[in-house]
């Protein structure tokens, strides 16, 4: 099972498998960041941090940050 979210305006997808850990992370804009987490909600968190952590580091170096190139769409169903 794989479900797509968005954070700070990055998209980022969270891949379920029966295994530990079980829910990986990873970011198609940023590939330097991969988390996860034991439970859907404790990976979710843990994306937005890594992506809070990993953005104020390069700050922080004087970096630019990296554009996101995708969007989440959601569309309704009948």
């Amino acid at each position: 099972m794989k479900t797509m979210h968005e954070y700070r305006g990055y998209v980022f997808s969270v891949t379920y498998a029966p295994q530990d850990p079980s829910y990986v992370v990873d970011f198609r804009d940023i590939p330097e960041i991969i988390s996860s987490g034991d439970t859907l909600s404790e990976a979710f968190a843990n994306a937005c941090e890594a992506l809070d952590l990993h953005l104020e580091s390069l700050q922080k170096l004087g970096k630019r940050l990296p554009k996101s190139r995708h969007r989440l769409v959601v569309e309704a169903t009948k």
